[in-house]
Formats: structure tokens, C-alpha cells, sequence
């Protein structure tokens, strides 16, 4: 039987506002230009086992041009996931093709006023449209049936360089709640498309598309990824964004809709622990605490999906937006980080019942 994490967010912001659109998941949706909100996980019975593959620790050599956004962001994400033990991604030309067309269709209707908010659903007869949603567009390009697909997009101020823009791109995703969820989850491969606007319109657009094929069950949603399959970590371990002493780290959350935390005004930069979901498994909190050099505990929030938070023994939250998937927790500082400072972080909880604590550091960039 299916078992499945679904979810679909849709941007608030108009262009050039640097608010990311949309983080892996779907299920449906309309074809509206606007924002939609954000549809509720949903699961079916959960497998006893599951199938995948161990996290990858090196993928063939990607073809993109040298000082490309492509090249920046796969080599940016993969030395991310990499670092964070969730496994690179293979490029996928298929995903490229379905993402260029998803970038170019944002910017040329956001900039003609066709559109007024960032979305994964491209409207027939509108500028450049290529397929309604990730899944049909990535079909149309020549993915398999079976495969599931997903989708980040953002847009943002021109950076002064195409690399540059990418990392801004992943920057924001990685600044984020629901994004960084999606970005570093048991995906395979991924394709980018990139705009990078012009001198009469500047800002650019990009889309992130990520593939899962190993070991999926049942039919994909629209922009969905999969608990079972793709690239499993290993159930005993626990794994963290910031990674162990990363260094420059966001001082604040990029924006994102919908908002994880709408009554903070400017909150700082999310940390985020992941265990093994892979039968929908739980992970509650017992502590999750930010520290900073000065052994202060920073005010924040514990925020976990709705099924979490009844055996959680620390204060935690229920994620607003039931997106969230099983095996994430989430903290979020109530404002932003201090420049150049080491952090530490301290969590202990259980998955399914089963003990598990880290404790590591992270220092932020200077501004």
C-alpha cells in the first residue's frame, strides 16, 4: 500500500520580492495564477518494509556549462546533501527539460502582468506554457509514469552573476521551513531551470525539479515525494541543518508562503533535525534548545507535524500549515541571529519510541 508525503505550497509574493514558491508536493491544485494555500499531507497504510537505496556519496559529473546556474546549483545542493548525509543527486536531462520552460513561463507572465504570485500550476494559452503541473510537465519531457516529481521555485533580485543567482536560489531554500524540508528529503535526481530576467525587468526565476523512482509505490501526485523509496538514511540516524560547524549560516528565514510562523515579524534562520519516515515513523521531542556563545538560550519555537506533538514532552507546536512531513522537526528562532556567533544546538527525542539525541554547533555569516 501507498504510503506518501504530499504537500503543495504557492507564493504570496509578486515578483522580484525574493519569497520562494512552492516546496515539493502537490497533489493537486487549481490552475489559478494566486496563491492557493497549502493542501494537508495525506498517507495511506503503511508499508512493513520498504525498498530503496543507501544515500549516494558520489554521482556522475554533471553536463552543465562551466559558470552556468545549473552547474552552481547542482554543485551547491550536492555538496549540501552531501554534507548533511541525505545524498546527492543525479542530474536528470528529463527534469532539466521540464524545469526550463516552468522558469521561463514564471518570469514571462510575472513580468507582462499575466500573473501577479509565483505557482506550480502554468495556465493554458498563457506565455510559454508548457504542462499544467510539475508531474505532467516532467512527463511531457519524457519521465516515467511511475516516477514522483517535485518542485522548488523562487525568484529574487539579480545577484550580479548567473552563479551567483543560484546560490541565492538554494540560499533561500536553505533559510527556509518547508523548503529545506523538500530540499534535503530522499529525492534521486534533480533538473534546474533558470531566467535570469532582463535590464527592463530584473529579477530572475528558477525552478528545481526532483525526481524518485527507486522503490516507490502507487501512482505520484502532481508535485509529490514519496516517504518510501529514493534514498533512505539509515533508521538509527539523525541528521540536522545547520550541518556540524557550518560555517556562514543565515542570520533570518527567507520568506516563504505559506508562512510557518506568521505572527513572528522576522525570525531567525530555521534549524531542522530529520530521522527515517519511511513507514510514516514519528519523531517526537523531549528538548530542542539554540544556545548562543554566551550559553543564553535563544527564544524559539518547536514546530512538528500534528502527530508529533501529543508525545512530544517539549513544548512544541503543530505545524499551521500541515506541511511538515513525519521524521521533521523544526526550530524556529523568534528573531533573527546574531552575525559572526557559534551556536549550539541540543535535541534529544525518540522515533517511535526508540531514544535519540545530538548536540552539535554552527556559526553565522558576518551580515
Amino acid at each position: 500500500m501507498l504510503t506518501k508525503q504530499t504537500y503543495k505550497l504557492t507564493a504570496l509574493a509578486i515578483a522580484a520580492s525574493l519569497v520562494l514558491a512552492a516546496c515539493g508536493g502537490g497533489g493537486g491544485g487549481s490552475n489559478a495564477s494566486t496563491a492557493t494555500g497549502a493542501s494537508a499531507p495525506t498517507a495511506a497504510s503503511t508499508p512493513t518494509v520498504t525498498s530503496g537505496v543507501a544515500p549516494q556519496t558520489s554521482v556522475a559529473a554533471a553536463t552543465y556549462a562551466a559558470g552556468s546556474f545549473q552547474a552552481a546549483a547542482f554543485q551547491l545542493v550536492n555538496s549540501y546533501r552531501l554534507a548533511m548525509g541525505v545524498g546527492e543527486l543525479s542530474q536528470d536531462p528529463i527534469l532539466d527539460t521540464s524545469g526550463q520552460p516552468q522558469a521561463d513561463y514564471l518570469f514571462d507572465n510575472i513580468s507582462s502582468g499575466a500573473i501577479t504570485a509565483l505557482s506550480h500550476d502554468e495556465i493554458a494559452g498563457f506565455t510559454g506554457y508548457y504542462g499544467d503541473t510539475p508531474l505532467s510537465r516532467a512527463q511531457k519531457a519524457g519521465a516515467p509514469t511511475t516516477e514522483w516529481i517535485a518542485e522548488n521555485i523562487a525568484d529574487g533580485h539579480p545577484q550580479g552573476s548567473d552563479a551567483a543567482n543560484a546560490a541565492d536560489c538554494i540560499g533561500q531554500a536553505l533559510a527556509s521551513v518547508y523548503h529545506l524540508s523538500a530540499l534535503t528529503s530522499n529525492q534521486q535526481t534533480v533538473g534546474y531551470g533558470y531566467n535570469p530576467g532582463t535590464a527592463a525587468f530584473p529579477i530572475y526565476t528558477c525552478a528545481s525539479e526532483f525526481g524518485t523512482s527507486t522503490g516507490v509505490v502507487g501512482a505520484p501526485g502532481t508535485n509529490s515525494l514519496s516517504y518510501v523509496g529514493g534514498q533512505q538514511i539509515p533508521t538509527g540516524s539523525i541528521l540536522h541543518s545547520p550541518v556540524t560547524s557550518e560555517a556562514g549560516v543565515a542570520l533570518t528565514m527567507a520568506a516563504e508562503s505559506p508562512n510557518p510562523a506568521p505572527d513572528f515579524t522576522a525570525p531567525g534562520r530555521p534549524i531542522l533535525v530529520r530521522v527515517n519516515a519511511s513507514n510514516m515513523d514519528t519523531l517526537t521531542v523531549s528538548q530542542f534548545t539554540l544556545t548562543d556563545n554566551t550559553g543564553a538560550t535563544v527564544a524559539a519555537r518547536i514546530l512538528v507535524p500534528a502527530t508529533a506533538q501529543a508525545s512530544s514532552t517539549a513544548t512544541t507546536v503543530a505545524d499551521p500549515n500541515s506541511i511538515l512531513p513525519n521524521g521533521v522537526a523544526v526550530l524556529l528562532p523568534q528573531v533573527a541571529l546574531k552575525p559572526s556567533t557559534t551556536y549550539t544546538v541540543t535535541f534529544a527525542g525518540a522515533r517511535d519510541g526508540s531514544a535519540l539525541s545530538t548536540k552539535w554547533s554552527f556559526t553565522t555569516a558576518a551580515s
